[in-house]
């Protein structure tokens, strides 16, 4: 308890004399001392450079090494795949883009995603012994440590152990899955440093066949609120079909071409009004994100759209207070929400994170 305690301080204070560390930690000099011997050889902490002087000698610093270890973070986000690596701040140091093969065996493509995941570890020059676990995201319904994929122009996958199949790859034993938009919602809150008790994220992502689905994910006090079974938030027959073999970027910008822009627009918030509608009434949040990027240029009016529409309709029942805002994390939130997933775990937990970092 005395390492963790020293750990947590070092983490949240950042750059700390001995002297410093004991009077927040209530503990002695020479435990104190005796810990930092031992997380220095073990390169934990590191000695960083030296504080000022209040009339004797200077004393040294230390700090919380954030690149003793790493998280990979994946956002399955069927056909594109994406990889980050992050120290363990959550700060991206390396990632990978590419598209998933399209193949119908879920073994197939969670074996090519493995195999990306081992090259972008090799290529961020450091090995397997340093990736303390991985957050995996995915368009999903989440069964323990397995996924069934089952919705309008996507695969059907049922229960498939991703957790497993990682595992047997790449020998990392900490994996935690999860629903895509959850861990947006995550990457959201922390990269804003929002202090919502609650946030309704909802998400517009592509589809395979030429269409644009709408997922939903909840944070309580700043962690993801999964349910019983992981899967609250999950919004059924959200989605806009296009019956068409484009990208929905293609469809949008195609559309806004050949129809009024606004009216578009309208159509599109119409037609997602009630599981928005459902999600707000149901956690009744503070606020209500959302990521609409697939639109473009009109992603603001349709986030214009939605509030007004929300609150139109809600207002007529209660007075609810919550505010609706355009998404602001834009760069890969899936995928550092899932390293950030394997953080928030670690971090909570001080047997865990001591074991993975000793």
């Amino acid at each position: 308890m005395n390492r963790w305690r020293v750990l947590s301080a070092l983490k949240e204070k950042g750059k700390m004399s001995k002297k410093d560390i004991a009077r927040i930690c209530d503990l002695s000099i020479p435990t104190v001392d005796k810990i930092l011997k031992f997380y220095l050889k073990k390169k934990v902490v590191l000695e960083s450079g030296l504080d000022r002087s209040s009339g004797g000698r200077r004393p040294m610093l230390y700090e919380f090494n954030y690149r003793v270890r790493y998280v990979v973070g994946v956002d399955f986000e069927i056909p594109e795949l994406t990889l980050v690596i992050t120290d363990l701040r959550g700060k991206v140091v390396n990632k990978h883009f590419s598209y998933l093969p399209a193949s119908e065996d879920a073994r197939v493509v969670m074996e090519y995603m493995a195999e990306k995941i081992g090259e972008l570890i090799a290529r961020t020059q450091i090995t397997l012994d340093d990736v303390i676990g991985i957050g995996f995201g995915a368009p999903a319904f989440i069964n323990q440590d397995k996924i069934t994929i089952s919705g309008k122009n996507l695969p059907l996958w049922k229960n498939v152990p991703v957790k497993k199949i990682l595992q047997d790859k790449l020998n990392v034993p900490f994996v935690i899955v999860d629903n895509d938009v959850n861990l947006m919602a995550l990457s959201e809150s922390h990269h804003m440093d929002y202090k919502d008790k609650v946030l309704v994220y909802l998400a517009l992502r592509e589809g395979t066949r030429g269409d644009i689905r709408m997922g939903g994910g909840v944070l309580v006090n700043g962690e993801v609120f999964r349910g019983a079974h992981g899967n609250a938030a999950t919004l059924r027959h959200a989605y806009i079909d296009f019956s068409s073999g484009k990208r929905g970027e293609e469809i949008v910008e195609e559309l806004m071409k050949i129809q009024n822009p606004s009216r578009m627009v309208s159509k599109f918030k119409d037609h997602l009004l009630v599981p928005m509608l459902n999600a707000v009434v149901l956690f009744d949040p503070d606020r209500v994100v959302i990521n609409a990027s697939i639109l473009g240029e009109y992603e603001s009016l349709f986030v214009e759209e939605c509030e007004k529409s929300l609150k139109h309709r809600l207002q007529k029942l209660f007075d609810w207070n919550f505010s609706v805002e355009m998404a602001r994390d834009r760069d890969m939130p899936c995928a550092k929400g899932a390293a950030l997933c394997i953080l928030q775990e670690i971090f909570s937990n001080p047997e865990v994170l001591l074991e993975k970092l000793l």
